[in-house]
């Protein structure tokens, strides 16, 4: 008897590892197909035994299961492992359901096993794929829409003649995206272009030194909480933040669930 639970526990890994190495579960209907051809072999041991009494039983259990398969590719693949794991369970009482003569009796031990590792190993990747999902989705990303406001503003300001409007707003993008390794570099790159096109010594020799300090410890989070940027105040300096960059900030720093 283990031995069929064991066979079964590999070849299930086998089936929905080589899914996952072969990209083949990128295609939602992976895992609903593999659950339609579960719920058809108890139907078709049905026909095999000669069974015309269990075949119609059989017919309508396996549909309830294809109906599930369809609803889960359709809607949620989440019905779909619920569904592949009722029916793990469904092998474990077949007998007492359905008496089947074509049956196998090593089948529903072994049908058991894989239905059972296929439907946690759907389960997981499920939530790898939201945990990914929310990775790409960090601080930077949502960050950065409200960076590219002040910088187009920038760029406005530039636009009409007005550099030190131009440079406030860097200064605020520079509070907005401080957080993100990417984001904070991209501002300080951005006010030593302001510095030479304008030619602010002190402000090229400033943005270089923030610079290489914006790249080399943002990731940690060693930054001044609200410090603008620019090379009029300390790099080191704290200071506090507007509240409507404030509240930005606190909405990028939610999970996405929470914005949704």
């Amino acid at each position: 008897m283990i031995m069929e639970y064991l066979v079964g526990i590999v070849l299930g890994l086998g089936v929905c590892g080589l899914g996952t190495v072969a990209g083949l579960e990128r295609d939602r209907a992976f895992y609903p197909v593999m659950m339609i051809v579960i719920a058809s072999y108890y139907a078709l041991f049905a026909i095999i035994g000669g069974d015309r009494h269990a075949l119609p039983v059989e017919i309508a259990i396996s549909m309830v299961f294809v109906c599930l398969a369809v609803i889960g590719f359709r809607t949620s693949l989440w019905i779909v492992a619920a569904a592949i794991l009722g029916h793990a369970g469904l092998d474990l009482v077949h007998s007492d359901v359905v008496a089947n003569a074509g049956v196998p009796a090593w089948w529903p031990m072994f049908c058991a096993s894989i239905d059972a590792f296929a439907a946690f190993y759907l389960a997981w990747r499920l939530l790898s794929r939201r945990v990914e999902e929310l990775n790409r989705l960090t601080f930077g990303n949502r960050i950065r829409a409200y960076v590219e406001i002040e910088l187009e503003a920038a760029r406005a300001a530039e636009r009409a003649g007005e550099p030190l409007a131009a440079f406030s707003h860097l200064e605020r993008a520079h509070v907005l995206g401080q957080r993100s390794t990417a984001q904070h570099v991209r501002v300080h790159w951005l006010m030593l272009a302001w510095g030479l096109r304008h030619h602010k010594l002190r402000e090229i020799v400033g943005q270089i030194t923030r610079l290489v300090g914006a790249a080399a410890v943002t990731w940690v989070g060693l930054i001044p909480q609200g410090n603008t940027g620019g090379a009029n105040v300390s790099a080191f300096k704290s200071m506090p933040i507007p509240n409507d960059l404030a509240d930005l900030i606190d909405v990028a720093r939610l999970p996405r669930q929470w914005l949704n």
